[in-house]
């Protein structure tokens, strides 16, 4: 199966535009099996799952998961080098590739909120730079001694030998962790970027990181990572996009300028009333003030025909995979969501994009 290999075409991105599929598991893990099957069967070509915090373990998830499909791609949306050893990382993302016949991709990113926990977030580029490095040395079965600002270990060797060199991707939407990804990843997720004219300033920073390690874009997997509701009334589908898109901004704040948001006064001052703060509480203030510029930049959020005509835009950047991010609109389920993008959303695109080439060094690089 080519997707298994590291080198096929698959893992480098070349190929049709694919389509991937990331929610937090939000129901019982028992359920999660059916949900990958059905998400298999309408034809997604990745599931995402996410190691945030204190929701269900992505581990047991991905178990489930990969007993439940044989076809569709499984990933890691993303783990980070503090929550976790990274020597606990590799082995449990090997055991997991072994279970699914080798169809795991593995992602890391600087991670967040984790002041909650006690755990400091310090130098993240250098702390994923380690764990990518030390992840892939487990991986090809040496015994690892590895001094580092971050990741520390003494003779560590996995007790079994992985199925291969599992794909690992790092998510960001900074400029520093996009620079890194295109330097050591096999992917980057861009993380939230849902307008060409972020894309573009995402895939500047990551030509870098390529140019620095002297390769090109076609080494490169590279996966649009989309906060998505497709409904028929666009306001509705904007308002259940809207908190996830008020974090992004704040978060992105020191590079709103470079990529053209323009902050409306009213919004502005919320957010600097709240001190630029991710709470819940002025997450939901600032949430009430965003305008349609700032949620299409940040979202893919509108009816199935708007949603279908924009994916086509982020295509021509060069992407490689659309990842949605599902959040669904008042009384709308993931499933239904889910195939609501399959039979209404992809198919247009598919049809939009018959007979274009995009290859994977197009775009603002």
């Amino acid at each position: 199966m080519e997707g298994n290999r590291v080198d096929g075409a698959w893992a480098s991105g070349r190929g049709a535009l694919r389509f991937g599929f990331g929610a937090v598991v939000d129901v019982p893990l028992r359920q999660l099996g059916s949900r990958a099957e059905d998400l298999e069967l309408l034809g997604f070509d990745r599931l995402w799952l996410p190691d945030e915090r204190l929701t269900r373990n992505v581990y047991t998830g991905l178990t489930v998961c990969a007993l439940n499909t044989s076809r569709m791609q499984l990933g890691i949306a993303v783990t980070n080098p503090y929550t976790r050893n990274v020597a606990l990382t590799a082995a449990a993302a090997a055991s997991i590739d072994e279970l699914a016949d080798g169809r795991l991709s593995l992602g890391f990113g600087a991670g967040g909120g984790l002041a909650h926990y006690g755990i400091e977030r310090s130098r993240p580029a250098v702390a994923v730079r380690e764990a990518v490095e030390v992840v892939r040395l487990l991986l090809s079965g040496q015994t690892v001694t590895y001094e580092g600002r971050h990741v520390r270990m003494r003779e560590a060797r996995l007790d079994f030998a992985a199925l291969r060199q599992i794909p690992i991707y790092v998510a960001a939407r900074g400029p520093r962790l996009l620079e890194l990804a295109g330097e050591v990843g096999d992917g980057a997720i861009i993380g939230g970027f849902a307008s060409p004219a972020g894309i573009d300033h995402a895939r500047a920073a990551i030509g870098r990181g390529l140019e620095r390690s002297g390769r090109e874009w076609k080494d490169l997997d590279l996966v649009s990572w989309l906060y998505t509701c497709v409904a028929d009334d666009p306001a509705t589908a904007r308002r259940a996009v809207s908190r996830l898109v008020t974090t992004s901004l704040v978060t992105s704040r020191p590079i709103l300028d470079s990529i053209g948001v323009r902050i409306p006064q009213r919004l502005l001052a919320c957010l600097e009333s709240s001190g630029w703060s991710v709470g819940p509480e002025a997450i939901d203030e600032c949430s009430r003030h965003l305008s349609d510029e700032i949620l299409d930049a940040f979202s893919l959020a509108g009816t199935p025909g708007e949603c279908a005509r924009k994916l086509r835009q982020i295509a021509a950047t060069g992407v490689r995979e659309i990842a949605f991010v599902a959040l669904p609109a008042p009384g709308q389920s993931v499933e239904q969501l889910a195939r609501r993008l399959a039979t209404e959303v992809i198919p247009e695109v598919r049809s939009g994009l018959s007979g274009e080439a995009v290859s994977p060094g197009q775009g603002g690089a």
